[in-house]
């Protein structure tokens, strides 16, 4: 048997067994929030750099929680007027405090405010990111037994041009994703916004500040010492996105470059049976449908070119008798890119069509087909630059986006 009749089957098969998998999660019934607890204030810090344009709406939203709210601004060395504006917004609200630090990263600013929190929940929200109302007291229910982060849904704020739009849809299929994991107690992740129990984060110790994904890393420290983290489905909030592909690159290749990293860091939670369903099938399953499926499309990209190619030599050939060559034995439809194409299309639909209806979604067709199209490709091309750089050992820079 050929390699690529190999590499085309196991394919297949892992495929299927990770589509059962995922079906037995979406019909598992969600067990919902504990009883409803007393309204214990909430502490959030919001660390910031160069968010002048932003950081006032960040706040606003904060203000608006009609759940007890203290708020601490970690201005982590802006050279913009990110201070000025957060200033004034913090002046006209007892429970807020501004701070300032010379600039060092996300989770160095997260950690000087961890010192002045005092209450028993708090999380952090980036200076770009708004939160709904209502949003806090609909997560704190959830810290049952054992929980020690909840996270949320997240939004694009007002997405606008293409690069927007494809993030859009990417967000609605994460939100979804951390849902389903959560109902096997795999969620290891943290973005955007989610809650924490003060109490056991400063026991680890804070924020990894050496770390490019401080949120990914507080998430797996949390998993291997046998945490659980849940996900609240009532609550949300908007982000800014990156508006053009250059800036999306940036971030997706530092997000990539820490999954990397963080991932090779907890390497020892692979395959062990004391992780469960997170060590055994999610962080392995997720390096090894990377490979294969990067792989089928490396090649369905290089078959589908050179069959293009065939195509256009033949058609060159015969005077382009179109009706000639596709009548002949010449082309043959049912190819394994074909099929690789027909089965990634059908998935990739059905995917964004659950995720949209459980997050709260209106993607048109038109997003759809721009998404399915252009992903894959733009996935594939981040993934590889990140393997490449970290193979390089290329520093990058910690910053607060």
């Amino acid at each position: 048997m050929a390699a690529i009749d190999i590499l085309f089957y196991v394919t297949v098969y892992i495929s299927l067994f990770v589509s059962i998998f995922w079906l037995t999660v979406v019909l598992h019934p969600d067990s919902g929030r504990s009883a409803r607890r007393a309204r214990e204030p909430v502490t959030i810090i919001v660390p910031a750099y160069n968010k002048a344009d932003t950081i006032e709406k960040c706040l606003v939203s904060l203000a608006r929680q009609a759940y007890q709210t203290r708020v601490i601004v970690v201005d982590d060395g802006s050279t913009d007027s990110t201070g000025r504006v957060a200033g004034e917004v913090v002046k006209k609200y007892r429970n807020f405090k501004y701070m300032r630090k010379k600039n060092g990263g996300k989770a160095s600013a997260l950690n000087l405010g961890l010192k002045y929190v005092k209450t028993k929940y708090f999380g952090f929200l980036d200076a770009d990111t708004y939160l709904k109302e209502n949003s806090l007291e609909k997560m704190i229910p959830y810290f049952k037994h054992g929980v020690a982060c909840v996270t949320t849904i997240i939004k694009v704020d007002r997405p606008r041009n293409i690069v927007e739009r494809i993030q859009n849809i990417e967000y609605a299929l994460a939100s979804f994703t951390r849902k389903l994991l959560s109902f096997r107690n795999a969620l290891y992740y943290t973005p955007g916004f989610a809650l924490y129990k003060t109490g056991i984060i400063k026991e680890l110790g804070g924020f990894d500040e050496g770390n490019i994904t401080e949120d990914l890393e507080i998430g797996l420290r949390l998993k291997s010492r046998g945490y659980r983290i849940d996900n609240c489905t009532e609550s949300y909030v908007h982000t800014e996105v990156p508006k053009s592909l250059r800036g999306l690159f940036s971030q997706r290749i530092r997000w990539y470059r820490g999954h990397i990293h963080n991932t090779k860091k907890y390497s020892k939670m692979f395959f062990n049976r004391r992780f469960g369903d997170l060590g055994i099938f999610v962080l392995p399953f997720q390096y090894i449908v990377l490979v294969l499926t990067s792989m089928l499309l490396l090649l369905g990209i290089y078959d589908s070119a050179l069959s293009a190619g065939r195509f256009l030599i033949d058609l060159y050939i015969t005077n382009f008798d179109v009706r000639y060559l596709l009548s002949s034995a010449n082309i043959n439809l049912i190819t394994y890119t074909t099929f690789f194409w027909v089965v990634l299309f059908a998935l990739f639909t059905l995917m964004i069509r659950v995720s949209e209806k459980k997050v709260g979604e209106k993607i048109s067709i038109r997003e759809y087909m721009v998404y399915i199209v252009l992903y894959p490709f733009i996935n594939l091309a981040l993934w590889l630059n990140a393997f490449i750089l970290e193979l390089a050992k290329k520093e990058i820079k910690l910053k607060i986006e």
